[in-house]
């Protein structure tokens, strides 16, 4: 277990208690741990690209650790700050598609995709959605519908690969 691979751990070990602050009305609490989970991101992707860690591990660590803090903050909004459960469902089923379909690529071929632009930045975009969306909702909606758009993009993206390496096989 690799520097990087660490960091993405501990984000993943932390993103449940991004519910646990919601559940306890606690904002900076939640707006804390988004802030840790923003820096671990950047550093577990500095730390293996300048330090040589880039490991297939760390592939799959990093985008779960990011979709689990993603899924307790849109399951958190809904509950308690009524985020449009639409929003919210819409992404929580495309995130289990999407990670339905990685597994069986990483079994099947022994390869994972990697993130991309369209990942990455919808990732971005819903971390800033739900900040606006804690100060002012509409802002926020829009800015998650955004996102929403985005990692569906992403999703295709990813599909179209996993495709064209199928049939490459």
């Amino acid at each position: 277990m690799n520097l990087a691979n660490l960091l993405s751990l501990s984000r993943l070990v932390l993103s449940p208690f991004v519910m646990v602050f919601f559940a306890r009305k606690n904002l900076y609490g939640v707006i804390t741990l988004w802030v840790l989970a923003a820096l671990t991101d950047f550093l577990d992707g500095w730390v293996a690209r300048n330090y040589g860690e880039i490991s297939e591990l760390g592939k799959i660590l990093d985008p779960l650790a990011d979709k689990a803090t993603l899924a307790f903050s849109f399951l958190s909004l809904m509950l308690w700050f009524e985020l449009p459960l639409w929003l919210g469902w819409i992404y929580i089923i495309k995130e289990l598609l999407q990670l339905t379909g990685g597994l069986i690529f990483l079994k099947l071929k022994q390869k994972v995709i990697p993130s991309n632009y369209w990942g990455k930045t919808s990732t971005f975009l819903f971390f800033v959605g739900f900040f606006l969306y804690c100060i002012n909702t509409q802002a926020g909606v829009i800015v998650l519908f955004i996102a929403l758009i985005l990692s569906l993009i992403a999703l295709g993206t990813y599909t179209k690969k996993i495709l064209e390496k199928d049939a490459t096989s």
